[in-house]
Formats: C-alpha cells, structure tokens, sequence
C-alpha cells in the first residue's frame, strides 16, 4: 500500500468554527458592555453638571455627542460655556472641547480645547479673547466623582481685549509654555484636605510693562501646599478666608520664583489668618533689580507713590547675597495678629482680610 492509496484527511470544522464563534460572542458581549458603559457615563455626566450646578458653576454645552467604541469614550462639545455664581460672576467660553477616557480607566479624563476662548466678568461687563495653540486639561477623580488631581497645560497662550468697533484688539499678555498641576491631600487626624499645587510659566511678555520699559521674557514657579481648602465652590473672597481661617487653614510656599532679564525675585515661608482675619507667619524674601524697576513704574505713575519708598527701605535694612545666581538683597518678613515685622522689628500693621 503506497502513499498515494491512504485515505485522505478531511479537515475539522470545528476548528475553524469553534475559534470564530467565540470571536463573534467576545465581540456581542464587548459591544454591550460599552454601550451599557457609555450610556452609564451620560447618566454620570448629567449628574456631575448637576453638581456643580449646585456649587454655583454652570456648564452648558451646545452640541454634545458621546463616541469612541470599542476602547475609549469620547466627548466631543460645541461651544463650551462655564459661568460661575456665588462669587464672581465670570462666564468662559470656547469653540469646542473634545475629551477622552479610556474604557479601563474612565476616572481619568483628558481633554482638549479648540480657541478662541472668550472670558467675561459679568459684574463689570469687561470681556478678554485668550487663544493658544495647545490648551490641555486631565483631570483624576474617585469613585464618588470627588477630583483627586488637575492639571492644565497652555502652550503660545495670549490674552487680548477686544477694541471698539473698527479697532484692533489689545495685547494683554502671552506666554510660550504655562502649567498649573494641583492634587488632594488627605487631612491629617480627620482635618479638612489640602491642595498641593505646583505652576510655571514660561516665556512670559506684557505689552504694557514692555511700553514701560519692563521687558520679558518672565519665567516664574510657584510651589506650595494650601490646608483645609477642599472646598472649592465659588463665593466671595472674604467669606471663603473666614471659612478657610476658621477650618485653621495654613498657606504653606515651598518656592517661588520669577526672573527676567531686569529682575530676580524668591519667596519661601507658610501664613495664615486668626478668626479675626489678621495675617500671621513668616515669609523670607528676596530680589534683584526689584527696587530699580518699581522706580521706574513709579516715575511712570503706573503704582502708587507710596511703594517705591517702601521698597528703597527694605533693600536698605535686607542682607547682601544671591538671588537665583544674582547680586541681590534677602530678608525676613514676619506677621503676627496683623503686625508687620521686619527682622523682628515692627514696622507696620496689616490690615485684617475679613
């Protein structure tokens, strides 16, 4: 019996139809659970902007359209509009948002604007047009919904205000990079959380310091922790500083810095108010070309007359030495009930925040 004469070996169905049916039911099963998920977001959306309508920030939204299966949701939103109430009445909008969470991960949102922005306060009706060529934010929350962390990335931001009719718009600032990151701190022994916060900017310019002779590039970070200031929802200045003052609220400043080619200036320290909104702590300072600069503004009519003289003193009393690798003063600043001190010595009383 040769090979020719062997029966010939049928394939096996099965293995061919077994594989693809599993494939069909995976992709029916996936295709409901997004569906369900997605479905579950909306739900989850209206009752996040219900939310925060409660807070006093109200989010509208022209256009909104949910997409992305099978891996990621989707939003996209047409003219974005946040207004604010219960504090200052300031209302943003934009041309478009489009956000995305990925289906593993739907507590973690990123999201996109498309410019320009236009910002209004509406107590006083001056409005400001801000366009950019990146303006990104994420944001982490839990499973309340409660945010854990934010971040906001702008790139070749520049803020205008509109001219009259027939007019081209003001510069009012730009910068090439600005970055502000925050994060929920859990409360030590049942105490209210704290905000960790870190910014920069720059490549920052000001076409009015600019006509006055005080040029960028300005670059700055800024970094600190702010206790007992979980609660975010707009309201007036003075009531949230009660509010913060009464929870025992410390403003904790881990570094400061701004720079630019006339000027230096640093700042560390950690303040606070008492019940009765009277400054305490301790700040140590220091600047470069500080006292040069406010006399020129000063001899400008840009600040008040009073600060250049103010500012002539301190460099007379701080100590010689480096500020961010230039010749410059340092000093020491202390508060306490409201008195200002200056090396121990007081020089001057604050007058309370509330």
């Amino acid at each position: 019996m040769t090979a020719e004469d062997a029966p010939t070996r049928r394939p096996k169905p099965w293995l061919v139809i077994v594989p693809l049916a599993i494939l069909v039911v995976l992709a029916v099963a996936w295709s409901g659970v997004w569906f369900y998920a997605a479905n579950r977001a909306q739900r989850e959306i209206d009752a996040w902007i219900g939310r925060e309508a409660k807070l006093g920030r109200i989010w509208t939204c022209s256009d909104r359209h949910l997409a992305g299966f099978p891996f990621r949701f989707e939003l996209r939103c047409l003219m974005p509009t946040l207004e604010t109430r219960g504090g200052d009445a300031m209302r943003f909008t934009a041309a478009s948002v489009h956000a995305v969470a990925q289906v593993w991960a739907p507590n973690h949102l990123v999201a996109e604007f498309t410019g320009p922005a236009r910002v209004e306060d509406l107590d006083t009706g001056a409005a400001y047009v801000a366009a950019w060529s990146l303006l990104q934010m994420s944001g982490v929350g839990d499973l309340s919904g409660r945010p854990d962390r934010f971040s906001l990335r702008a790139q070749d931001v520049r803020l205008e205000q509109p001219g009259a009719a027939g007019t081209p718009p003001a510069p009012l600032l730009s910068a090439r990079l600005f970055e502000f990151h925050a994060r929920r701190s859990p409360g030590a022994e049942g105490r209210p959380d704290s905000v960790d916060y870190a910014s920069g900017l720059a490549g920052g310019e000001s076409a009015v310091l600019a006509a006055l002779g005080a040029s960028g590039p300005v670059d700055m970070t800024l970094q600190g922790t702010v206790t007992a200031s979980a609660d975010l929802r707009p309201m007036p200045l003075a009531q949230r500083m009660r509010a913060w003052a009464a929870a025992g609220g410390v403003a904790k400043l881990d570094r400061f810095v701004v720079t630019s080619p006339r000027l230096a200036v640093t700042a560390g320290g950690a303040v606070s108010l008492d019940t009765q909104g009277r400054l305490n702590g301790k700040l140590d300072l220091g600047f470069a070309g500080l006292n040069e600069l406010v006399q020129g503004l000063d001899r400008a009519g840009v600040i008040p007359r009073e600060i250049a003289p103010i500012v002539t003193a301190l460099a007379m009393v701080g100590k010689a030495g480096q500020v961010e690798g230039r010749k410059g003063t340092t000093f020491a600043l202390s508060f306490d009930s409201g008195t200002l001190k200056l090396a121990g010595f007081p020089v001057g009383i604050i007058p309370p925040v509330f």
